[in-house]
């Protein structure tokens, strides 16, 4: 008589082996696919959306009149948020606060901070606001330095003169302007406003006949640093004249590209 122990071990062994063996035949089809190249669809046991309808961004469609995937926006729309919701009235927390900032800058409503515009004016008919609608305080001059000797250093010179100044404005047929020249210091003339300076600095300058004088750096120059400019240049027109000679009598020397030049 054999014992039903081993019986039953014999089995559990043999259930084991035959358990190893087909999952060994399973991976099998697994490392065939690996390598090959086939023109024939792939097998999608799961397709969730992978063909949903959809339009591709620039893309040509049949579905509009006018054969275009992107649609332009309906009139009348405004952006809201890049979030869901919009803080309760009196939230001063910082979550609440950059909420807040960033509706603002999608709306772009308040035209003087930023198209510096006087108040109810329009780009078709601009009237450029004096003083800049910001604070100015020695951190927001610091970084308008940092920013002028990064972007307008190159051409206008670190100490704004123009023409020679500037290691690539020197290279081109028309010289840079002086920013110290006494046009650019009247807040009330037709240059020397600041909203005049900070619309230049973030939408270039073109002449009548529509060449480019100088391109625009609103792509890399944002509003709260286009303004800090501002206030760096009205520094440099308080410090000199546009001789460069400093209007406090002793002796100064102008920013240049080794005192000025790193930020």
């Amino acid at each position: 008589m054999i014992p039903a122990v081993n019986t039953t071990r014999r089995t559990a062994r043999v259930l084991i082996a035959c358990s190893l063996a087909l999952g060994a035949l399973a991976t099998l089809p697994l490392g065939g696919c690996r390598g090959d190249r086939t023109d024939k669809p792939p097998r999608r046991f799961f397709p969730d959306m992978d063909y949903q309808p959809k339009l591709k961004a620039q893309s040509e469609t049949q579905f509009f009149e006018d054969g275009m995937s992107q649609r332009p926006l309906v009139d009348g729309v405004v952006p809201f948020s890049d979030h869901s919701t919009l803080p309760a009235p009196g939230d001063d927390s910082e979550w609440a606060q950059m909420r807040l900032m960033d509706r603002a800058n999608m709306l772009r409503a308040d035209e003087t901070y930023y198209f510096g515009l006087v108040a109810g004016a329009s780009m078709d008919n601009p009237s450029w606001v004096a003083r800049m609608p910001v604070e100015v305080d020695q951190e927001l001059i610091e970084r308008g330095a940092e920013r002028f000797n990064i972007f307008c250093g190159m051409c206008h010179g670190y100490n704004g003169m123009g023409n020679d100044s500037g290691t690539v404005g020197r290279l081109m047929n028309v010289r840079p302007i002086n920013l110290l020249d006494a046009k650019y210091r009247d807040r009330n003339g037709e240059f020397g406003s600041d909203g005049y300076i900070y619309h230049v600095i973030r939408e270039g300058l073109w002449s009548p006949d529509g060449t480019n004088r100088m391109p625009a750096y609103g792509y890399a120059v944002n509003e709260h640093d286009a303004w800090a400019i501002v206030a760096y240049i009205r520094v440099l027109q308080s410090a000199f004249d546009a001789e460069g000679n400093s209007n406090f009598g002793g002796p100064a020397a102008l920013p240049t590209q080794n005192n000025g030049g790193e930020g």
